[in-house]
Formats: C-alpha cells, structure tokens, sequence
C-alpha cells in the first residue's frame, strides 16, 4: 500500500503522534531511528517508517492486541548467515513476519510462529541493469523459443520484475537475502495450478536450489500489487493467502 495512505490512516485513528510514522505508531528503536537518517530524502524516510509500522501493526494484530499496543513490540534481529542480533531478518516473538518497501509503497505479511517466511515488492523500473536475466533468472528460465540460453523477446520488463520479486521474497523467506544468487533458484509450477508465461511467474512457484536446504522446497506466490508494481510471498508450507485492509487492522479489539 502507498505509504502516505498508511500515514493519513493512521492520524485518524489518532496513533500517527505528531511526528506522524516515526512517532507513537511507528515506535521505531533507536537503532531504527539511526538507520532511517540514512536517508536523504523525506520520501524515502517516510517508506522506511511505514514499512516498519505495518510490520508492528500486522505482528500486533497476529498477536490478538489493539493497534496502540504496535509501538511496544520489541523486534530483535538474527543473521541467518551469521547468526548475529545486530543485523539480519527482523522478528517479532508469537508471529511470523516479512516487510518490503519501494518507491512509495510498502509491503508486510504475517503468518504462523515458526513458519518461514518472505514478501517482496518492487516497482517496475523503465529499464532494467545490465546483465539482469544472468543474475536473476536460472538458465532454464532464459530458454527462448528459438535456441537455449537466450533471453526471450517476449518477457517484458513487468514479467522480469515478477521474477525478482519472486526469487527475492524466497530468499528473504530462507533468510539468506542476496548472499544466495537469485539465477541459482529455479522456480517451477507447484502442482496446485501453477503456471508460467513471457509475463513472467504466475504462481504458486516450487523453489528449487541443489545444495541450500533453506532455500529448496520453499513456496512463492505472485500476489496483487498496486499498477506499476509487482509482488509475492513466500513460505516453508502452502498458507490460505489474504489481503487485510487498514480499516481491518485499525478496528482490531483485544
């Protein structure tokens, strides 16, 4: 959802503060509030508290608290690499958790405690970097129609994005982010009406990674995102996959 719509929703519910996100709702750590001075503009400032308001918001209401009680939520961090707290995959205690922002609109999903979770958002750019498809797409998600390795005519750059968006919300899920190479996941129809096109996945996805048992076997879905933007979630079993709405999560009673 776009950001300024979580931030005007949250003044009428009388939990934004006068410092809008970043104050009483977002509740952000102090640790949070240094890595948001990263950014130089206001926008990109006010994604980044928004995104991490949603993750409080959706974790409380998982949770079966009121909405005034997000801010209080302690997130912790573990590398699933390295096994670090100071950096990795935020978490919530009680609940599985993923957020992603990009340009103006965040992301957040919620599931079961225990369950592996991602979810990834991003707009699609007018251009795309070079060498995309080598990085990105396995080799057998290259193969055209007319020979073996070369990047389709068709896939446009929507379709590729859809691919990322996919791969990304799969190795957010394993928890292992980009230090896996996205082409080294190959995603194939689940079995459960899976399909794929020159749009790209069209989902339910089967990841598959020789080698990297965190990353192989996950589940990833394309779900609806906003024009101009694509999305997915990802996770360790098949989840009932639902949208809920800011007037759900504002009305939410203990």
């Amino acid at each position: 959802m776009p950001s300024t719509v979580l931030q005007e929703a949250a003044g009428r519910a009388g939990l934004g503060g006068e410092t809008g996100l970043s104050g009483s709702l977002g509740g952000l750590s102090p640790r949070e509030r240094d890595a948001s001075h990263r950014f130089r503009r206001p926008e990109d400032r006010l994604d980044y508290h928004a995104s991490h308001a949603l993750f409080r918001l959706l974790a409380a209401r998982r949770l079966g608290l009121r909405p005034a009680d997000a801010a209080g939520l302690a997130v912790r961090r573990i590398c699933g690499s390295c096994g670090a707290a100071d950096h990795g995959k935020p978490a919530i205690e009680g609940v599985a958790l993923s957020m992603s922002r990009s340009h103006g609109t965040v992301m957040a999903a919620a599931g079961p405690a225990g369950t592996s979770l991602g979810a990834d958002i991003e707009r699609v750019p007018g251009k795309m970097f070079a060498g995309f498809d080598e990085f990105v797409l396995a080799p057998e998600e290259r193969e055209a129609p007319d020979g073996p390795g070369l990047p389709s005519p068709q896939l446009s750059n929507a379709g590729r994005i859809r691919w990322w968006v996919a791969k990304e919300a799969v190795l957010k899920a394993a928890g292992v982010g980009l230090a896996v190479p996205p082409s080294s996941v190959r995603l194939v129809p689940a079995g459960i009406g899976g399909t794929s096109g020159p749009a790209g996945p069209a989902g339910p996805f089967l990841a598959e990674c020789a080698g990297n048992t965190a990353v192989h076997g996950l589940l990833v879905t394309p779900v609806p995102a906003p024009e101009g933007y694509a999305a997915a979630v990802a996770a360790s079993e098949c989840l009932p996959l639902r949208a809920v709405s800011l007037a759900e999560i504002f009305a939410t009673k203990v």
